[in-house]
């Protein structure tokens, strides 16, 4: 059964979350697999569980605690956003996400939010999974799980912006939006290659210029919203450049 849990946010805003068991997976992506490497395949154990944000943080969840909000520029063409509480919170940078985390965490008086690591982030979209997708790897099913270029942009009139969340099928583990809506910020700096050898909780390197990004977003094509496919962003992009960046958080509770 899948364990869930709701956080009270500061400003009156809920966020609901899923308890993802530690386990070990196979992170990266199969040779088979088209277009980037997304490699090598490796041994990946993830030691502690963790509670993963059931969806992408909505512009309401964003509104409350921030009292921003970012998505609205005057010089932002409104065809790419809508001004909707249940929408992802869009043009968000890295540091921005930080801003929002450590918000959260002054309210409650402890480290308990962040973003997931890469690997973290994976092994919750696996879901237990080794295809392409957590629901296999035929393709003509992504738009039954996600938001992307085919039933937004491939659509008339065109729908080219991130949609309400958790308004897909879940995945295994009952996590919306995995795949697609909007790119989600990591922890990790972003590395071109994996290591071949097997990892305990990989933070990815120390330092870097650029986060990464995963799952793909609306206007991206099936292959960009691999489990396995990944992207990056310098982490002080915001504004356009983020326009279709979001993220989910990390719940640790109190003794975890």
């Amino acid at each position: 059964p899948i364990e869930l849990m709701t956080a009270n946010l500061p400003g009156g805003a809920t966020m609901e979350f899923v308890w993802i068991e530690p386990g070990t997976f196979t992170m990266g992506a199969s040779d088979w697999e088209p277009g980037h490497p997304d490699g090598p395949q490796h041994e990946v154990t993830i030691s502690r569980g963790f509670y993963l944000g059931k969806y992408e943080i909505t512009q309401e969840q964003w509104e409350t605690v921030m009292g921003t909000r970012p998505y609205e520029k005057k010089d932002n063409d409104n065809r790419y956003w809508r001004d909707d509480p249940k929408h992802p919170a869009i043009l968000i940078s890295w540091f921005d996400v930080q801003a929002f985390i450590g918000r959260l965490n002054d309210a409650e008086g402890s480290e308990q939010y962040r973003l997931p690591t890469e690997a973290e982030w994976e092994y919750a979209c696996r879901a237990g999974t080794t295809t392409m997708w957590s629901f296999g790897n035929d393709e003509s099913l992504v738009g039954d799980y996600a938001w992307f270029r085919e039933n937004t942009f491939g659509v008339d009139p065109q729908e080219t912006y991130a949609h309400e969340v958790g308004t897909k099928l879940p995945n295994p583990w009952g996590l919306h939006d995995m795949y697609g809506n909007v790119w989600e910020w990591t922890g990790d700096w972003y590395f071109d290659s994996y290591p071949e050898h097997s990892q305990l909780d990989p933070t990815g390197p120390k330092f870097g210029t650029s986060r990464v990004l995963r799952g793909g977003a609306y206007d991206r094509p099936p292959g960009d919203l691999r489990s396995a496919f990944r992207r990056s962003l310098q982490p002080d992009m915001g504004g356009h450049q983020a326009l279709r960046t979001g993220a989910r958080l990390v719940k640790y509770m109190p003794g975890d």
